[in-house]
């Protein structure tokens, strides 16, 4: 349940779950990777942090097209 647009059309791998919509989404935090598709959006609000030590707890991460409608509605 990957939104349009993200970097999984590119054949990478899903690596969390959107907790607005369930999409599944490529964290590049998560994922190892030097940066996160997220980057080059708008800075609205915060990036959650993680619980533990563990980064996959980063229950706030939001797919592209719930991130853009959060985004929309702080604007």
């Amino acid at each position: 349940m990957t939104a349009p647009g993200t970097p999984q059309d590119a054949g990478l791998q899903d690596t969390s779950t959107c907790p607005r919509c369930g999409a599944g989404l490529r964290c590049g935090m998560v994922a190892g990777d030097s940066k996160c598709w997220c980057f080059a959006m708008p800075h609205v609000i915060p990036v959650p942090q993680a619980s533990g030590n563990d980064v996959t707890l980063q229950a706030g991460c939001l797919c592209p097209a719930c991130l853009q409608k959060l985004i929309e509605e702080k604007a």
